[in-house]
C-alpha cells in the first residue's frame, strides 16, 4: 500500500499556520521563526490560497534587497506557482513533485480550501516510520515471531571464516 498525503494530515492534523498578502515580510518572518516552521501559506480575502511564503524566499528577498526588504510584504516575495496536493495524492507524487519544483512545501487542498500543508519534513519522516514498520515486519517473518515463517532444517552451521575444517 502506498501512504497518501491524508496519512500525514492524520499524523500531524491539518492546522496550518498561514499568513495574509498583505503582512508585512518581517512580521512573516517573525511568524515562522515563532512557530519553528519553514513556510506558510498566503491567503487572500477570500480565504482562498494565493501564494507560499518560505525562509528561502525572504533569503532570496534579502539578498536582492538588502535593508528594503522591510518594506515588501508576503505579496512580494511568495511564491505564486507552486504544487499543490490533494488528501489522495500519493507520497511518492507529491515528493516528486517538490523535487521538480524545488519547493519544500506543498498545500493540500480539498473542494478549493486549505486543508493542510506537507513539508520535506514530514514526508521524511513519514518514509522513516514506514522503513522502521517494514524493518520490524521483516525480523519477525524472519524469526518466525507470529508468523508462518518456515524453519530451516537442522544443517551442521556454516563454516565461518577462519574456522579449521576438522
Amino acid at each position: 500500500m502506498s501512504s497518501r498525503v491524508f496519512h500525514i494530515l492524520a499524523q500531524k492534523g491539518s492546522t496550518v499556520i498561514t499568513v495574509r498578502a498583505d503582512d508585512p515580510i518581517l512580521g512573516v518572518a517573525t511568524i515562522l521563526a515563532q512557530h519553528n516552521i519553514g513556510g506558510a501559506p498566503v491567503l487572500g480575502p477570500d480565504e482562498q490560497l494565493v501564494g507560499l511564503v518560505s525562509e528561502k524566499g525572504i533569503v532570496h528577498a534579502l539578498s536582492q534587497r538588502g535593508a528594503d526588504i522591510a518594506t515588501l510584504t508576503a505579496r512580494d516575495i511568495m511564491t505564486k506557482d507552486m504544487p499543490t496536493a490533494t488528501p489522495d495524492d500519493s507520497i511518492y507524487d507529491i515528493a516528486c513533485r517538490m523535487t521538480y519544483s524545488r519547493n519544500r512545501h506543498v498545500p493540500v487542498l480539498e473542494n478549493g480550501k486549505l486543508a493542510g500543508l506537507v513539508s520535506i519534513g514530514d514526508i521524511v519522516k513519514l518514509r522513516a516510520e514506514n522503513a522502521e514498520q517494514e524493518a520490524r515486519e521483516l525480523q519477525d517473518y524472519v524469526t518466525g515471531s507470529d508468523h508462518g515463517a518456515v524453519q530451516p532444517p537442522n544443517d551442521p552451521p556454516p563454516v565461518q571464516c577462519g574456522d579449521k575444517k576438522s
